[in-house]
């Protein structure tokens, strides 16, 4: 009989020996309590409270017995005399410490003075390493840094000079855990001949070294103080750093965050634990308090806090193993220390509330749990400097991220103006008459407007020859089994640039039409990558677009594309419109050398495949800024006119994307629509065609009677009479409140790739007279609030908008 089947049984599928973080953290944490427990609780914790009230900071003589346990050595490494354990486990370690201690300090400082020791040793100094580390190791000595001022690292007043070969040092620095009984401080200067900041190792028994008692709110066990420096001289070996120690320091930062946070998880685990511990025996109204249902309720708020905290931190020291971690900047750790510390507080205010009056009282572990956590709180960073900190991230890494992409689209249009160049030199040379100032232009963009041996120019055409042949094998689905020559020992100088960068666009055209690029989205060798194509093709492919750096490899033969490619690889409008970019270059590029004009509607900037991203910035990003428009759109027996002309794809779109709204589009011939993108969905498609309603032939022009909402009106390819024309058509038809939207050309900043723009849109039948023609036509018309709206350098293309009053 076959065992009936449980939910378990279906929803759980994973491999039942596989280990998770939480089995690695549970083994170290059994560690540590087997290995430190019992030190915790027979020497650090008995008369942790007279020690407290008192004001009197830990027996340095607990570090010494810690060192002899191994304690101090357990996280460093195995040369200089450590188990060479990871920051993940000593991670848990300090947790587990500052779990069983009533002092939440001690972790803290435990972890701050092996925190030292590693800035020792990472100083790679044998000198230092010599004189401080063995003591640091064994407890012997108790190391903490000062670094901060509350000011700009370059603008500290705590400077140092040399004056021969000795370092004079002078400031204060303040807030320093364990200074009132450190031997060794390891204090950030900033250097007042360079403003570079450098760190030094300063003794307490230095002459001109003072410790200063200082008095806080809580913390009265981890010898808070200040240290003050006049006169200070050090010899040169005592520097740790010899320039930067800024990335040193943000370093140090990144860890002691992660480590502060496992602090302040140990501690708010403890405080937890003792809180439900001490409710058992209290009773109200006869009953058990922990049987009420509003306390029940604050216990599981405080668990959850509690394993929130834990969740965020465990990952930042599971991220601590990761190869690529940034050196300098933690965002998980940032967010852990954050969240443990609001976690805390939250607990701190749920424990007050069920303790009572016992939570004011000083002889019970409440109080001091709060004034202690609002001191852990502020260290490493206070709460609003890591919020600035991590949005600062946040935008720094968003602006990037939109850089690298916009970066790799303009990488592939360097090598689509190159090929546009590389056609204009066989032009020029050969049929100097049609497009002859297009032409002319684009060469003495790139220097190229001498004369050029017969030679050359032969090859030159034999390339383009290969290229074409390429393309229209790809295309057609017979892909060669080898790359033809390229352009490798062919020129010289400039031309030599202009054919590199021409047969990396037809690298890149070829990858993209066989999928090759998709497939590289992710790491492949060059077998892997190839599906359909031959190996030695793939091969081929790679290493041009390797050379021309939009593909990168490694050295276990893997190859991926430049990160920022990826928004064009993915799907979407994105991709679309870059692979239409791409089809219609290599398109243009026959045609120039035919010499024929006008490629058709469709390979226009701005329609055909880029409608559809067009399309989606409108309504994702335009609408809300095109006042009046989303309630205009509304009003009964409107509809949205399209004068793109490309045979109905850009209609498609602005249907799929305006969806409540019929469609107007204006065609020279009639066509069947949807023509491109189909969905698979036959009544989708259906019912998609049905709103499109297509005015074709001698009257494919907008009258007073169309009531539109919305005109769209592609302004490439047209010149500035027909734009004039088409502007004052569409105007007329719209409704008062209509907005007019006409995509235009953004020609580049380069002048080579705004030449050859210039050249494709005098190959489509046409070019605007100057970049602000399209707002002269609307303004022309009557139409108000005429403005460049939305525009994409990568893309080349921008929204022109205005609206009839």
């Amino acid at each position: 009989m076959t065992p009936r089947a449980h939910a378990v049984d279906v929803m759980n599928r994973g491999d039942l020996a596989h280990a998770t973080l939480d089995d690695e953290v549970e083994r170290i944490r059994l560690e540590a309590r087997h290995r430190f427990g019992g030190f915790v609780l027979d020497h650090v914790n008995p008369g942790s409270y007279f020690l407290n009230h008192e004001r009197r900071a830990l027996d340095k003589r607990l570090f010494e017995q810690a060192g002899d346990l191994g304690l101090l050595r357990f996280s460093l490494p195995v040369e200089a005399g450590g188990d060479g354990r990871d920051k993940l486990a000593w991670g848990v370690v300090v947790e587990e410490i500052a779990r069983l201690s009533r002092d939440p300090g001690f972790a803290v400082l435990l972890d701050i003075t092996v925190e030292i020791t590693e800035l020792i040793l990472s100083s790679g100094s044998p000198e230092l390493v010599d004189a401080y580390v063995p003591d640091l190791l064994s407890g012997r000595r108790f190391g903490v840094q000062g670094a901060y001022e509350n000011r700009d690292p370059y603008d500290y007043r705590s400077t140092a000079r040399l004056e021969g070969d000795t370092w004079v040092l002078n400031g204060a620095k303040r807030f320093l855990a364990g200074a009132r009984f450190a031997d060794l401080f390891v204090l950030f200067l900033r250097d007042e001949a360079s403003n570079d900041m450098l760190a030094f190792a300063v003794e307490k028994d230095d002459p001109g070294v003072s410790a200063v008692h200082m008095d806080t709110m809580g913390l009265h066990t981890m010898g808070l103080g200040q240290v003050v420096l006049h006169d200070v001289r050090l010899p040169a070996w005592r520097l740790v750093w010899r320039a930067d120690a800024l990335s040193e320091l943000n370093t140090y930062a990144r860890i002691r965050r992660t480590m502060s946070a496992c602090g302040v998880l140990g501690a708010l685990d403890g405080v937890v634990d003792a809180c439900v511990r001490s409710l058992t025996s209290r009773r109200r109204g006869g009953r058990p308090v922990l049987d009420y249902t509003n306390v029940e309720r604050t216990v599981g708020e405080m668990r959850m806090l509690l394993q929130s905290a834990r969740a965020g931190i465990h990952r930042a020291l599971d991220g601590t193993r990761s190869p690529g971690r940034d050196p300098h900047f933690d965002e998980f750790a940032t967010v852990a220390k954050h969240q443990a510390a609001e976690c805390a507080l939250r607990v701190g205010r749920l424990v007050m509330g069920l303790q009572g009056g016992e939570a004011y009282m000083s002889a019970f572990p409440w109080e001091r749990f709060m004034r202690d956590i609002l001191g852990l709180v502020s260290g490493q960073g206070s709460q609003e400097t890591l919020l600035i900190q991590l949005g600062q991230r946040a935008i720094v890494g968003l602006e990037g991220g939109q850089a690298r992409e916009d970066a790799a689209e303009r990488s592939v249009a360097r090598c689509a103006d190159a090929w546009w160049a590389l056609h204009a030199v066989e032009r020029r040379h050969a049929a100097p008459g049609a497009f002859a100032d297009a032409v002319g232009r684009l060469t003495t963009a790139w220097g190229l407007d001498g004369d050029i041996a017969p030679a050359r120019l032969d090859a030159v055409t034999e390339l383009l020859d290969r290229a074409h042949a390429l393309l229209a094998a790809v295309r057609s689905g017979q892909a060669p089994q080898a790359l033809p020559p390229g352009p490798a020992g062919l020129f010289e100088g400039r031309l030599a640039e202009v054919a590199d960068g021409a047969w990396a666009l037809v690298a890149c055209a070829v990858a993209q039409e066989s999928g090759l690029l998709n497939r590289l989205v992710r790491p492949a060798t060059a077998k892997e990558a190839a599906d359909g194509l031959s190996e030695e093709l793939t091969d081929g492919l790679l290493r041009v677009l390797t050379d021309a750096s939009l593909v990168h490899g490694d050295d276990a033969g893997h190859h991926c594309v430049e990160p920022g490619l990826e928004r064009v690889l993915i799907g979407g409008p994105r991709a679309a419109a870059f692979g239409a970019r791409l089809r219609r270059t290599v398109i243009a590029g026959a045609r120039l050398r035919a010499g024929t004009r006008g490629l058709g509607r469709t390979m226009v900037p701005g329609c055909g495949g880029e409608a559809a991203v067009l399309a989606d910035a409108l309504v994702d990003g335009l609408l809300g800024q095109l006042e009046g428009l989303p309630w205009t759109l509304d009003a009964p027996d409107v509809r949205v006119g399209c004068a793109a002309a490309d045979g109905g794809r850009t209609a498609a779109q602005l249907a799929r994307h305006i969806p409540s709204v019929p469609v107007l589009a204006l065609e020279p011939e009639q066509v069947v629509v949807p023509p491109v993108g189909r969905t698979g969905d036959l009544t989708q498609e259906r019912e998609l065609s049905d709103r499109i309603e297509v005015r074709s032939g001698d009257r494919a022009r907008f009258t007073p009677d169309d009531r539109l909402a919305l005109a769209w009106l592609p302004a490439g390819g047209l010149t500035p009479e027909g734009l004039r024309a088409a502007v004052t058509d569409a105007v007329a038809a719209l409704l008062p409140g209509g907005w007019l939207v006409a995509p235009c050309p953004l020609l580049p900043r380069r002048p080579r790739g705004a030449a050859a723009a210039r050249l494709e849109l005098a190959l489509v039948g046409g070019a605007l007279a100057s970049d602000t023609a399209a707002e002269e036509s609307l303004r022309e018309a009557g139409l108000g609030q005429v403005r460049t709206a939305w525009e994409d350098a990568a893309l080349g293309l921008r929204l022109v908008v205005g609206r009839k009053p």
